[in-house]
Parts: C-alpha cells; structure tokens; sequence
C-alpha cells in the first residue's frame, strides 16, 4: 500500500525542494532565485507547480516575489543551512501542530520542574524576562518582545535544571524560527496577552504549584499554535485573492 506521503499534491513536494535548493546552495535573504521557468526546468516539473509552490512559501516570507525583478530568498533561511536539510515543512500545518505538541510537553515538563528547583537567581531572570517584555511592548519595538519571549522560555528551561531541556529549546526554536518570522505577536493585543501568560507561569513557579506551572506553560504554547494556524491560514487566504 503506497504511504500518505505519496499523495501529497505536487506542490507541496516542489515547496520541499525548493527548501533543500535554498539550504544545498547556501543562499541568504536577499539573494536571488531561480524564475519561475527555471525552477520548473530544474525541478522536472511544471511552471503552475512552481507557481502554486512559491505563493506557498511568499505566504510564510521563504520567498519574495518582486515585480519586474524577480524571486529572492525571503527571511527565516538560516535555520535551513547544515549537513542535513531539515524535512520540517513550514507550510504544513500537521507538521507545525507536531513541533508546538512536542514543544508543549516539553515547556510543561520545564514548567513543573522549575516550579520545584529554581533558584532566586534564576527566578529573577524570569522576572526580568517579563518586565523587558512588558516595557517592549508597550514601546512597540517588535525585535525587544521577540527578545524577551527567547529570554523567558530559554530562562525557563534552565530553572528546569535539566541541561537537556536548555539544549532541547535552542533546537526547537531553530525550527519554529521556519514559521516565527510570520511576526506574530506584532499587535499590543497579542503581545500583553503573551505577557500575561508568561507572568501566570511565573507565578505558579514562585508559588512552587508544579501542576499549575505546567498546565499553564502548555496552555501557553497551544495558544502560540492557534496564533500560526490563523496567520497562515490569512495570508494563503489573502495571496489567493490576489492571485
């Protein structure tokens, strides 16, 4: 029996290809695609595919189309270089609900840990974590919140005292990096919602309330995937319209 992977539409499979193109040639944002012709030649496949495929990935910024000048490497690349092109798809939306369930279990299990054996110290940079969140948004300065939610959940990992959970939220974040650059969060409303959550952890920390710190943390991150399911959703919608 031939596997689901199988009857991927054909666009999805060319998105692939055009990630590992990106990563095997090492191109940054700013650098200049294949047209949309050559793609099709290279790739053995039609040029509406390649159209279909690129519209899917100008939707979460891989790729931007400029009028009269071309395609070029969008933001959110870096992450794609390495000896080993990641197979995570970033328009594909059972593999970013994958990576936010694995990221739930594991700030849930930081969440409880911390709540046990963060230090003063380490509690502090949760604090401050917060504080820098809360004075960035209020100042708009997207790049400082975006700052502050790293600090926060890398804090967290480390007050969980498993040195496997500090290297497990660096490697998670690479990949939810793929999709982050959506720049969510980049709307006060979103952004003090975030803040509140992040303080509501902390507080089940200070509180020492393990149970209550993880249920929040995952809370938290399930949020953050409805966050990138609507956005998505939103910008394919919106491409469409314009197409």
């Amino acid at each position: 029996m031939a596997s689901g992977q199988d009857y991927r539409p054909a666009y999805e499979r060319v998105v692939d290809e055009i990630i590992v193109l990106i990563s095997s040639r090492d191109l940054k944002p700013g650098d200049r695609l294949p047209t949309e012709s050559e793609l099709a030649a290279e790739l053995g496949t039609s040029q509406r595919t390649v159209r279909d495929a690129l519209k899917m990935l100008s939707a979460i910024g891989r790729v931007k189309a400029e009028r009269g000048r071309g395609l070029f490497v969008g933001r959110g690349t870096e992450s794609l270089r390495g000896a080993h092109p990641v197979p995570f798809r970033p328009t594909d939306m059972d593999q970013i609900a994958a990576l936010f369930r694995f990221r739930a279990v594991q700030e849930r299990e930081a969440a409880r840990l911390a709540a046990s054996h963060a230090a003063p110290m380490e509690v502090r940079a949760l604090e401050d974590a917060v504080e820098l969140g809360r004075e960035s948004a209020g100042r708009r300065d997207w790049t400082a919140f975006t700052r502050s939610d790293e600090r926060f959940h890398t804090a967290l990992a480390e007050s969980s005292h498993n040195i496997f959970f500090v290297d497990a939220v660096v490697r998670i974040r690479e990949l939810q990096a793929q999709v982050s650059f959506l720049e969510l969060g980049q709307d006060v409303t979103d952004a003090e919602r975030a803040i509140r959550e992040h303080s509501e952890i902390l507080e089940a920390i200070r509180d020492g309330d393990s149970e209550l710190a993880g249920e929040r943390a995952a809370h938290h991150v399930r949020r953050s995937l409805e966050d990138y399911r609507f956005e998505i959703e939103r910008r394919l919608l919106a491409l469409n319209e314009t197409a």
